[in-house]
């Protein structure tokens, strides 16, 4: 009887330590779980080192049309940062006036970070000075650059110019050679104001408005200017099969198009005229929006997929964080204002 009395209790001994090693094994199991899901961290680390925001999708104001160059680069971007950011991204176009209705309407919004949009230089820096627009450049938080466009001075291929250095030449002893301007009174036909006041307005570049690249690129290849200035994306196929030849870029890169080809700075000039894709939002943007975004952003332009996708839009890309960007709109709206100034008289 005392046998089976010991044997019992050992029994029940064994059960409640094999209970107790179970809930043990389960216990151990959850954490390697949580483990598993914060990249080994604890949730107390995981916490601490996250961020609430964005709780909720984003919207994102596109200032010109459905379809454009803007408007594709944007949607692209977001294809790739969604991933990056854990929150889907709507685009809105909002559009007029040449890209101030939609900056007007971003100045508006609550700055919550959940309504954002693109802050280019153009509507920023030089439309200001030509129409009445209800916002300035401090009504905005800049997050910062991302992608630019470029622009340069072409030619047929034909022309009697090698480089840039015998262009020139001809310009200062032959003044008002006329030129292809895509788009009259802003940043091409400013630029080329900056390039002849840098030679003495001894040149004396005529512009010869177009509206649009199209027309500016017939103009060019069918003689009735000696040269144009432009963006790739208007020169890529005329470039590609020989038609022209890029004499300078007048941005701070040089063209992936012509690789060989100087930038403005290279030859001397101390200016380009490099615009800016740029996010930004109502001033007063929570410093945490601000670094999510910047973190976002600098992955995304260095994801490969996005890389390829910039390049086949001629895209180059480049961060400029958003105080240097502040800076750059501010130093930027008074050069383009003296030279609209002078453009006005």
């Amino acid at each position: 009887m005392q046998k089976i009395i010991k044997f019992l209790a050992v029994a029940m001994l064994v059960l409640f330590l094999a209970a107790c090693g179970s809930k043990e094994t389960q216990s151990g199991d959850e954490n390697g779980n949580n483990e598993a899901s914060n990249g080994g961290a604890s949730e107390e680390e995981a916490t601490d080192s996250g961020t609430s925001y964005p709780e909720g999708p984003v919207t994102f104001y596109v200032q010109y049309s459905a379809g454009g160059a803007t408007d594709l680069a944007y949607r692209q971007f977001f294809s790739v940062a969604e991933k990056y950011l854990g929150e889907t991204v709507v685009v809105e176009n909002v559009t007029g006036g040449g890209g101030t209705v939609g900056l007007a309407e971003l100045a508006k919004q609550e700055p919550d970070g959940y309504t954002l949009g693109n802050t280019s230089l153009q509507p920023l820096t030089i439309t200001p000075h030509n129409q009445t627009v209800s916002y300035t450049a401090d009504d905005f938080s800049y997050i910062g650059g991302w992608g630019k466009y470029l622009y340069g001075i072409a030619v047929k291929a034909d022309a009697p110019y090698a480089d840039y250095s015998e262009f020139l030449e001809a310009s200062l002893e032959n003044p008002g050679m006329a030129y292809s301007d895509s788009g009259p009174g802003g940043i091409t036909t400013l630029g080329m104001m900056m390039l002849d006041q840098a030679e003495d307005n001894v040149p004396s570049w005529k512009s010869i408005g177009f509206d649009g690249g199209g027309e500016a690129m017939s103009a060019l290849l069918g003689g009735h200017t000696a040269f144009g200035i432009n963006n790739p994306g208007a020169y890529k196929s005329g470039l590609e099969n020989g038609d022209l030849r890029l004499l300078l870029s007048l941005s701070d890169t040089r063209w992936d198009l012509a690789p060989d080809t100087p930038t403005a700075r290279e030859v001397g000039y101390d200016f380009d005229i490099t615009s800016w894709l740029a996010f930004g939002g109502p001033k007063g943007l929570p410093d945490e929006v601000i670094e999510v975004w910047s973190d976002v952003i600098q992955k995304t332009i260095e994801d490969p997929e996005f890389i390829e996708a910039a390049e086949n839009m001629d895209l180059p890309l480049g961060w400029m964080p958003g105080d240097e960007y502040e800076t750059t709109v501010n130093e930027m709206y008074g050069v383009y204002g003296e030279l609209i100034e002078q453009l006005n008289q």
